[in-house]
């Protein structure tokens, strides 16, 4: 829902899984002294479509707990968020989303993703 997360997956356990653009589930394995890199909807709005957030989910199968460590990078709550130009002129010039309030768009998210 945000801009961009950078995590810090455990060394040993595959449990990070994505999902490709056939619709299936991969392993996002582990590579150690990396972080994997998940984009948020702003950057794809802020890129014009350029990057896109890959759908994404934790399965630990193993029978040891795992252990990562998430830092999200956000943008201020109040926000204008809307394609930047360098971005809309090499998608065709024309802006591909609709320009939001970054707050709006991350509570609205979160009242659709969970249930409170």
């Amino acid at each position: 829902a945000g801009l961009l997360t950078l995590v810090n997956q455990d060394d040993e356990i595959c449990a990070l899984e994505v999902r490709n653009q056939s619709g299936e589930w991969i392993y996002a394995k582990p590579v150690p002294g990396t972080f994997v890199c998940n984009i948020g909807d702003m950057l794809k709005v802020w890129s014009n479509g350029i990057y896109q957030p890959t759908l994404h989910r934790v399965v630990n199968n193993s029978p040891r707990y795992r252990v990562s460590v998430a830092f999200f990078y956000e943008s201020n709550f109040d926000a204008a968020v809307e394609p930047v130009e360098f971005c809309r002129e090499k998608t065709g010039g024309v802006a591909k989303y609709e320009k939001v309030v970054y707050g709006e768009h991350l509570v609205q998210k979160v009242l659709t993703n969970f249930v409170m």
